[in-house]
C-alpha cells in the first residue's frame, strides 16, 4: 500500500512538471511568446514551475536556435529519476540499461497523451465556439499538427474529422513504441 501511495505522488508530480517542461519546448518551437506578462494563459506558470529544473541546464548547455533542449532534457531527467526511485523501491531486477530505456519510452508516452489531450481541448474548444485568447493559443498549437492531416482527411456533414484522425495516430503510434518497448527490453 505504500508504494502504491509513494509511486501515485511521484507519478503526479513528475507527470505536472514533465507536461510543463515539455509543453515549454513546444511553445519556444512554435516561436509563441510565453514569458510573464505575455498574456499567454500559459505564462504565469510555466516559468516559475520549470526555471528550477531548466536555468541550472542552460549553464551547461547554452540556448540557441528554435530547438531548445533544455526542457527536453529536463523531462527526461524527470521521468529517469522517476523510474530509478520506483524501481529502487520495488526491488525490481532492471539492469542498469533498462532504466533509461524505460525512462525515453515513458517520456515519448508521456508527450503523446499530451497531444491527445491538446487535440481534445482544441476539439472542445471549436465545438464551443468562444473567442477567447486560450482557444486562440490551442489553435495555435494544434493547427500545425492538424493541417497535414486536413488535405486528404474528409469533411462529414462539415465537421472537420482531423483532430479524430489525429488522436487515432498518436494511439497507434503509442500501441507500437509500447510493442517496441517489450521488444527492446527483452532482447537486452
Amino acid at each position: 500500500m505504500i508504494f502504491e501511495l509513494v509511486s501515485l505522488l511521484l507519478e503526479a508530480c513528475t507527470t505536472i512538471l514533465v507536461a510543463a517542461c515539455l509543453l515549454r519546448f513546444y511553445l519556444h518551437y512554435l516561436k509563441m511568446n510565453f514569458v510573464p506578462g505575455s498574456g499567454n494563459p500559459f505564462s504565469h506558470f510555466l516559468f516559475p514551475l520549470t526555471n528550477w529544473l531548466i536555468n541550472p541546464l542552460r549553464k551547461i548547455i547554452p540556448f540557441s536556435g528554435r530547438f531548445d533542449i533544455c526542457p527536453l532534457l529536463a523531462s527526461y531527467v524527470l521521468i529517469l529519476v522517476k523510474v530509478m526511485i520506483l524501481v529502487a523501491l520495488s526491488n525490481g531486477e532492471y539492469l542498469d540499461l533498462h532504466l533509461p530505456l524505460i525512462a525515453l519510452f515513458n517520456l515519448i508516452d508521456l508527450a503523446l497523451s499530451g497531444l491527445i489531450g491538446l487535440v481534445l481541448v482544441y476539439a472542445l474548444f471549436t465545438w464551443t465556439g468562444t473567442n477567447s485568447p486560450t482557444q486562440e493559443l490551442f489553435y495555435k498549437m494544434t493547427e500545425p499538427l492538424l493541417s497535414p492531416i486536413r488535405k486528404f482527411s474528409p469533411r462529414v456533414a462539415g465537421i472537420d474529422s482531423s483532430a479524430l484522425i489525429l488522436i487515432v495516430l498518436i494511439q497507434m503510434t503509442s500501441i507500437i513504441l509500447r510493442h517496441a518497448q517489450k521488444i527492446i527490453l527483452s532482447s537486452i
